[in-house]
This record gives structure tokens, C-alpha cells and sequence, in this order.
């Protein structure tokens, strides 16, 4: 029975030491940059990590300068509510039909340009969860 074990054990650990040189880091690092950060597809972080650092900026998506506003809690004033193109701001259930959505990936059929305006496209991390967050009904949580 011991040498069974044994040989076993002896087997497991030439395995090991045979693939060692293709076992890599499986945690990538962590960049503290807004693009690598992975969002939970809820409204609470897509306020305090997406809309309060990179839209409810000076002269962007605050109070009196451009709609939405997106400072605070900007969950009224974007779910289930139109935007001046036709299209609600959020479409709970349809990112394809969310306009806020669709200015984030820079779609075709948007007016102007992608956002956030003048700034590096949003990680397609961070446009997921905001994707997910509308499939998922775009809930207030």
C-alpha cells in the first residue's frame, strides 16, 4: 500500500514539475487606472465609480450644463426617460435601445461623439457591467 502511495505521490509531482513552465499568474495585476477596475453590474458602483469620476464633471453632466445630469443619484433622471434623440436615456432590458449606452460605445446612430467627450473610451470591463446592469432591468440597487 505505501509503495502505491508513494508512487503516486512521485507521479503527481513529475506532472506538476513537467508543466510548471506553462502555470502562469492567474490574478492579473491590479492597475489602479478606471479602465481595469471590473464594475458590479449594479447602480450604486456605476454612480460612484463610472458616472461621479468620469461624467458629473465640471462643464459635463452636472447640474445646468449638460443632460443628463449624472452627479449624485442620476438614477430618476436617465431610467425610463427620453432623451432629446428619441430614445430613453436608459431602456431597462435593451442596452441596444439605451442611449447613454449607446454615447458609451460610440454607436452610429448616436448625436455627437462618444463619451466621456475628449477622455479615452471607458474599459470594455467597466461597458459590460453597465450592459449587464440594463439587461438586468436597470434596478435601483
Amino acid at each position: 500500500m505505501k509503495v502505491i502511495l508513494c508512487f503516486i505521490t512521485i507521479s503527481i509531482l513529475l506532472l506538476f514539475s513537467a508543466c510548471s513552465e506553462h502555470i502562469v499568474e492567474s490574478t492579473p495585476s491590479i492597475d489602479k487606472n478606471l479602465n481595469s477596475i471590473i464594475i458590479l453590474s449594479k447602480f450604486s458602483e456605476i454612480q460612484s465609480k463610472i458616472f461621479n469620476k468620469s461624467c458629473a464633471l465640471s462643464g459635463c453632466h452636472v447640474t445646468g450644463v449638460q443632460s443628463p445630469n449624472l452627479s449624485g443619484n442620476a438614477y430618476n433622471v436617465i431610467v425610463s426617460k427620453a432623451s432629446t434623440q428619441g430614445l430613453n436615456y436608459i431602456e431597462p432590458g435593451n442596452p441596444s435601445q439605451s442611449y447613454l449606452y449607446l454615447k458609451l460605445i460610440g454607436a452610429n446612430n448616436i448625436s455627437g461623439s462618444r463619451m466621456p467627450r475628449n477622455a479615452p473610451p471607458l474599459g470594455q470591463s467597466v461597458i459590460d457591467s453597465i450592459s449587464a446592469w440594463i439587461m438586468n432591468g436597470a434596478l435601483n440597487n
